[in-house]
């Protein structure tokens, strides 16, 4: 996890910007850990420093006690979460055809999706990968950017750092971003990718009126990993129709 804070010399305030850059083949559970850990420890700090300033070494090491805790209750929760069996199912399946109907109807949300990770590596031995990619539309200059872009529920435009572009051309920054995630487990020759983009996670991706989803591939479906690894970092990846995944309980929001 890669966590950095940018002030807002306007407001007064600042920004705590977080993302995770691309893992391959790990145990998922130690991952989430370090990065849970990290993620707590730092957003306590944050507030803190907010409010009292420089922190003494003493509070520091409570902070982390806390968040090896909150850690270890996030993770009994997600061992206790249930998981679609349709999904459990697809762990042993042998056929593309079988691998579409098992999902035919399935749903999960970001929870559900987790303790299915942790199951394939806690009973199958599946290493869990994650690859993202993100492309701005042609002719924009990257160099041109503000530090932060944030589209706020009313369409109000905030920025921090220098730019030459006007609030309507940031706005069209956000909005014609490509951006995909992407999440494999690997047991050997056999693998299954996840993958979501940002459009489908703001519902503008024509699914069931702007339902939140998921794609499903596997080597099941013809294609090496390699040539979908390759498709899913490109601008416009092409892989065919795919099974859909409805992703409940996901907040939208807007960023950059």
């Amino acid at each position: 996890m890669n966590i950095k804070r940018v002030d807002d010399f306007t407001s007064g305030g600042y920004y705590t910007t977080m993302f995770e850059s691309d893992f391959e083949f790990v145990n998922p559970i130690e991952q989430t850990e370090k990065s849970t850990i990290q993620l707590f420890s730092e957003m306590e700090k944050d507030m803190l420093v907010m409010n009292v300033g420089v922190i003494p070494k003493h509070i520091v090491d409570d902070i982390n006690k806390r968040a090896v805790k909150n850690w270890r209750e996030q993770y009994e929760e997600i061992l206790s979460t249930k998981i679609p069996k349709e999904l459990i199912k697809l762990l042993e399946s042998t056929s593309k055809k079988e691998q579409v109907q098992l999902l035919k109807g399935v749903r999960f949300n970001p929870e559900q999706l987790i303790s299915f990770i942790f199951y394939a590596w806690l009973n199958y031995g599946y290493r869990y990968s994650q690859y993202s990619a993100k492309h701005h539309h042609t002719g924009l200059k990257v160099e041109e950017l503000p530090t932060i872009i944030e589209i706020k529920k009313d369409g109000e435009v905030n920025k921090v750092g220098e730019t030459t572009l006007s609030d309507g051309q940031l706005k069209q920054v956000i909005e014609q971003r490509r951006v995909t995630v992407s999440k494999f487990l690997d047991q050997g020759d056999n693998w299954h990718c996840f993958f979501t983009t940002f459009r489908s996670l703001r519902g503008e991706e024509n699914w069931k009126s702007g339902q939140p989803h998921y794609h499903y591939i596997s080597d099941k479906f013809g294609l090496s990993r390699n040539e979908v690894v390759a498709q899913l970092k490109s601008k416009e990846y092409k892989l065919g129709n795919l099974p859909h995944i409805d992703l409940l309980d996901y907040p939208s929001n807007g960023g950059h």
